[in-house]
This record gives structure tokens, sequence and C-alpha cells, in this order.
């Protein structure tokens, strides 16, 4: 019988008899059954350094097939006037970055043969004029020379993120490819909103957070530091606000206003602009505690809440920080409610020290004088929740990390086309991390949420994504949500054979090539899944019963397919049409999502009370151990709306169970079986992946996925992935040489 245990256990038990098991499937196959390379492997092996990978892509690049060696490095930033101190400011870190870059691939800088101007220019080449705020044009001759070109220096820093990933070191020697880009961000805003006021973040963490964004090109740090249990942020006129007994969680844990300031610099050095958010009068249990008022219409209340607008946005001159947000959202209870005067002093607030306003949407609505940027964050099926006519927005709806899964995160930011609204001014977009729940440990923002590769792949879907709305698909002076095919593929991957597949699985190539050198410091728990592939039947009524089985579980004894399986009811049930994709596949989303399984329809459940079986055969060129990452849940980092957190011998409480080759998998051994609380070892991302013995050729997998009437989410998880440590750090990347296929390699012969 196989044990199969997580990954940092020392000792595994390898299959009692090899001869049972070879009744699971074909025989072994050889390395001539495998199919043709996958679109992510073509485009994985056709980075070189005439052409890497570039992440997120250029608007524009032509590569002219040569790469030229780099052997040193003289640097200069000119265009830069005197009296300009935030350009001059940013034009010194800019230089201070080239030179790091240069060292850690051993090139000598500042005395070098080769020279790189970073230059302000009016008009970048190929950059068109209403983009010229944030675009660039980089250009690499046969020298090896560089000539970057911006309007900005934010420009510049931006082009800086696209040279570092042009610059390509292998078997020792550093190079560039010769190569012309004009490239600039389909989205003027495209943020990152970071809740610090429910978990308390350490800077530290903070600042990893922003070294990220710039790397992705995002310009937005949204700084959410009120919240119900805590006030994050010093105030020197109100300094309760603060106090160990003002906070219902992590108490005494704030930032100092000369934190924030520095944080204000190291955002805009890096080109990104930091929006405090002082939400108000919801959330706001910490203030009034603080403050002691039992209403937030009290003079009180309102006076104090004046004086510190004045106060944050006296941290910060305007041209470095020219946004505040004044929350509005989730008002609820009398002592929150406050009256359209109340709400107007806010904002009058913000306008006299000059700051645009932002306000979340649905939320309450002030004067229209004010003009608040307006920021959309419930989903697009309620109407009230589209945006104004005429409206300026940015789009946070379906977009809270807090919510997905990693494996799901980078489909939906994929085929998320943002701001889907005609009638209204779409800006951009911000990705949430809104994590209500308590955290274990004050680090775990970082790892109980795909911080990370959210970032990543939202930053894509703003900067340059494949997905674009076209001009007129948005024309229209009525506000109403643009119709959106790919809508169905924020739960689940298209199906095996169709073009938009082929189209993610390059881009997953491009992200996976950042991933391995760009984010080997950061918790990013993603490999390429286009290619794995399932059958699935179902669903089969089960009336609440999950540990009922059905008949596709003859699979364990036969190792065989049947075309179609007796249900309950006697009548036959046949495999759902085509081949589904994913190492995550998601039957009922948490947010209500439309699936593959629900017919495309926002809300609509795939089954009540019923099972889903998939399967699926992974080819192994030979005996061996493979890491995989297996979930029967993922639980949101905000609630625990699913049940039952973690049960003893099961994987979920729903009953989901993992058979390879007719052996079961056993669930985890849980840190806290039976409670609540804060999110340990709940999610596959946050335990080690489960080592499974694959033998030569195809083996066998089974899934059974059950839901109850208390699954939010109906799902499972199930992924080979390479891990590798290396200084205290562990990354994961594609396990090489395993080829999926539902029927054993049936289709090749």
């Amino acid at each position: 019988m196989a044990n199969f245990l997580p990954l940092k256990h020392a000792l595994y038990l390898v299959f009692a008899s090899v001869c049972c098991l070879s009744t699971f499937g074909p025989a072994e196959g050889a390395a001539s059954d495998a199919p043709a390379r996958s679109v992510f492997e073509k485009t994985a092996a056709s980075f070189t350094r005439a052409r890497p990978a570039v992440f997120p892509a250029p608007q524009k690049v032509s590569w002219e097939g040569k790469a030229v060696p780099v052997s040193s490095v003289r640097t200069s930033v000119g265009g830069i006037k005197e009296d300009d101190r935030l350009s001059s400011e940013q034009a010194a870190f800019l230089r201070g970055e080239v030179k790091q870059s240069l060292s850690r691939m051993g090139i000598p800088a500042e005395k070098g043969a080769q020279q790189w101007v970073f230059q302000l220019v009016d008009s970048p080449k190929g950059v068109p004029r209403d983009k010229r705020d944030e675009g660039y044009a980089i250009a690499v001759n046969s020298t090896g020379n560089v000539l970057v070109q911006a309007r900005t220096t934010r420009g510049l820093v931006y082009a800086y993120q696209t040279l570092r990933q042009l610059l390509v070191k292998k078997n020792g020697k550093a190079s560039l490819p010769i190569c012309t880009i004009s490239d600039w961000p389909d989205f003027p805003m495209r943020g990152f909103m970071n809740d610090v006021g429910r978990n308390f973040m350490p800077m530290e963490d903070i600042l990893k957070v922003v070294d990220f964004m710039a790397s992705v090109k995002l310009n937005v740090y949204h700084f959410h530091f009120t919240e119900h249990p805590g006030w994050r942020l010093e105030s020197k006129i109100f300094p309760e606000l603060t106090a160990p007994n003002a906070a219902e969680r992590d108490p005494g844990k704030f930032y100092t206003q000369e934190e924030f300031k520095k944080l204000v610099k190291y955002c805009r050095l890096r080109g990104i602009t930091l929006i405090p958010e002082m939400d108000m009068p919801g959330h706001s249990s910490a203030f009034r505690k603080a403050m002691k008022v039992e209403r937030m219409e009290d003079e009180k209340a309102v006076s104090a809440m004046e004086k510190l607008i004045a106060e944050l946005a006296s941290l910060a001159p305007k041209e470095e920080m020219p946004y505040i947000h004044i929350g509005t959202d989730e008002v609820r209870g009398a002592a929150e409610q406050v009256s359209k005067k109340t709400l107007n002093r806010y904002f009058e607030a913000v306008a006299k020290v000059g700051r645009t306003p932002l306000r979340w949407h649905p939320g309450q609505h002030p004067d229209p004088k004010y003009k608040p940027i307006g920021q959309l964050w419930m989903g697009r099926q309620a109407r009230h929740a589209w945006p104004d006519a005429g409206m300026r927005y940015v789009d946070s709806q379906e977009d809270y990390l807090n919510h997905l899964d990693p494996l799901e995160t980078v489909m939906t930011y994929y085929f998320k086309r943002q701001c889907a609204y005609r009638g209204a001014e779409g800006l951009g977009g911000f990705i949430c991390s809104f994590p209500d729940s308590p955290m274990a440990d004050i680090h775990n923002q970082l790892t109980h949420v795909p911080i990370f590769i959210g970032m990543a792949a939202g930053g894509a879907a703003l900067w340059n994504p494949d997905l674009k709305f076209t001009e007129k698909e948005r024309q229209g002076s009525k506000v109403e949500p643009i119709p959106d095919d790919c809508f169905v593929y924020f739960s689940n991957l298209p199906k095996q054979g169709d073009p938009l597949l082929a189209q993610f699985a390059a881009f997953e190539a491009n992200l996976a090539a950042f991933r391995d050198r760009f984010a080997g410091d950061v918790p990013f728990p993603y490999v390429s899944q286009s290619g794995t592939s399932w059958k699935i039947i179902g669903p089969f009524p089960h009336g609440g019963k999950t540990e009922t089985t059905f008949t596709p579980e003859e699979i364990l004894k036969t190792g065989k397919l049947q075309s179609q399986y007796a249900g309950p009811d006697g009548k036959p049930v046949k495999w759902l049409d085509g081949e589904f994709t994913g190492g995550t596949i998601i039957f009922k989303h948490y947010c209500n999502f439309p699936t593959l399984f629900n017919g495309g329809k926002m809300g609509e459940h795939a089954g009540p009370n019923s099972t889903f079986y998939a399967t699926t055969c992974i080819y192994s060129p030979k005996s061996q151990k493979v890491p995989f990452w297996i979930g029967g849940h993922t639980w949101a980092a905000s609630d625990w709306r699913s049940g039952t957190p973690s049960v003893p011998g099961k994987w979920f409480h729903a009953d989901p169970k993992f058979w390879i080759n007719g052996e079961e998998i056993p669930a985890p051994e849980w840190e806290t079986p039976n409670r609540g609380g804060a999110l340990r070892d709940h999610n596959w991302a946050n335990r080690p992946p489960v080592m499974i013995p694959l033998k030569k050729g195809w083996n066998r997998v089974l899934v059974k996925s059950p839901c109850n009437n208390s699954t939010y989410r109906w799902m499972f998880t199930f992924q080979p992935v390479k891990v590798s440590e290396n200084k205290g750090k562990t990354t994961y990347s594609e396990f090489p040489g395993l080829l999926f296929d539902p029927d054993c390699g049936g289709k090749r012969r």
C-alpha cells in the first residue's frame, strides 16, 4: 500500500506491488508516445539572449535576432532641470538602481566603454502623445550602447524595469538583445490596495510589496490604514487613536508619522503614488472607541475627522501625495450613520488641503461638486455597483485576492478586461487584499493571500493585456456593462484545444520566466497549469450525504473508463464534453462567478448536494516521487463561511477524496483540527506539497469532489510542482517531464 507524506518528512513508503498497480491504464508508455510540446513549453523555449522574456509584455518591440555582450557600462541621466526636485531625486535613485543591477551581474559600472543613456525628451520615439507621461522608448544597438527616452523620470524608472529584464547572464557572460522598444500603459491608474488596519503588516513586508509593485509597473499603493480592529497611523493631535486599548487586534501596532513620510518617498522614487485611506464613517469601531464617541454624527467625531484629514495632508505635499481616500462604504448601524452635511464636511476637508478625493462605490455620496473618483468594489451583477454616468472610476470589482486560490488568481486577472463599463471614465484598477480574519503570525499576509501572484498577473492586465475592449465596444453614453464572453474564465480555464487556452499558455510562460528571475525572494506558489487536463463527470445527487459513493469509482478497480455511468436513479450519466483545464478546478465559486459547470451564469449552482468526479492520467518518464499541491478546498482569508475549517482524516468537511493508481491519498494531519480562528495550514499553498510515487508510464488519477449546503466554494486542487530550497527560500517551478492525458495516451495510438 502507498504511503503519501508531506515533502518535509524524510521517509516515504513505496507501492507494495508494482504488479498490482500495472492494471491501471495502458502498459508503460515510451517517450515516443509523448505529445508535441505544449504552447507553454514552446514559448518558454523561445526565450533566448537575443529575445528574453519581458513582463509585462511591451506594447511594441522589434528584435534583431542577435545579442551583444555587456562588459562594462557608464550610465548617465540627462534632461533634468535643476529646480525640479522630484525629478532630480528620482534620477539619483535611478542611477543607484542601475549601478546595483550591474553590480549583481558582476559588470563594472560608471567607467565602462558601453553607454547607457537615460534621457528626458518631450516625445519618446513611438509613444503616443496621450501616453507620454508614463511611456518610454529603449534602443539597444550592436555595440551594446543603450538609449532610454521618456518624458518623465517616472517613465525612465519603468524603462529601467524593462531593461533589467533584457540584461541576461548565462554561463558567466552578460548580454543585451539588439532591439527597439516603445512602451506605455493602457491605464493611468494601476494599483494595489493593502489593508493594514485589520491585520498590521510590518514595514519590512510593506517595502517588499512596494518593490514588487515597481517590478511589474504598478503605480498606486492604496494604503488602507484604518479599520474596525485598529487605527494604524500615528496622530500627534489625537494620540489616543493608536493607544493599545483602542485596538481590537494587534494592540499598539501602528506606523509613526516619520515611517509614513519615508514610505511616501520610497514609493515615489519607484514610480508609485501612495494614496492613504481614512475609511469613514463606516469601519470606525477603533476610531469611536479611542475618541469616546457613540455616533459618527457627533460633532466631536466630525471635527476630529476634519483635523485628521488636515494632519494627514501635512505629512506630504500635494505633488507627492495628490489623493486622499475617504472610504464611505458599508455604513452599518446607527452609530455609523451620518447626514449628507456631515459627509460633505469630510470631502470639504480634502478639498481644503488641495487633494483629489476617492471613495468606495457603492458607498455614501457627497455633493457632486467634490467630484470624487469612485472605486468599484461589488460584483458587476449588482446594478447599484455600476459607476454613475460620467463618473471617473477605478475598477476593483472581482479583484479581491483574499477570496482567490493562488492558481485561480492568474486566470482571473488574465481574463478580466478592466473597466468594463460604457458611459463612465475608467482610469484603471486596484488589486485588493482584504484579509479580514486574524493572522496567526504578523507576516502571514504575504503567504495567506496570493499578493505577489495577483500583483504580477493584475499588473500585466493593467499595463498591456492580451485581451482588451475595443474603442467601439466602449462607446456609448448609457452606463452598462460591456458584454464579455471571457467572464466565464474567471473560475475555469478554457478547455483543451481552445485557442484562448493557447494564448493563456504563452502568457504563463512569460510569467514563469519573470517568476524564476525576479520573484525568488517573495512567496509565489504558481506553476503553469495550462497542460493539466481532466475528464469530468457529474453531478451525481447525494441528498446531503457527501460520503455516498457512485459508479465512477469502479475506475479504482478496473483502471479503465466507461463512456457513461449509472446515476443514483439508474439513468446513464456521461462525461461532460471536452477536456477541462487547470491545477485548480472550481465547480462553484465563493464570489458566485460564472463557471464552466453552471452554464456560465453568475450565481447559478452547478448542482446542490451533489458530487463530481474528475480523472486524468499523468505520464512519468521514470519511476519517481513527485511533489503535488493537493487541496479539497481553498479558504478565503476573510471568514469561515464554508463550514468547519479542518476535520481530522478529511481534506475538507464535504468529503473530497483523491486516488493515484487505485490508492487513496490520505488527508493532512491538520495543525488546528476542528478549530477556526486564524488560517494556518488549511490551504494547499501553506502546507508542504505531498510526495506521490509515480510509476514509469501512465498513472491514473481519480478525484471525488462533493458539495453540501455549507460549501460556499466547491473545488479541488491537484498539481505537480518542483520545489527548490536555497538559503532558506522556497521557490516553485514546473516539474519537468510530466504529461497529462485523461485517456492515458489513447489519443496518440
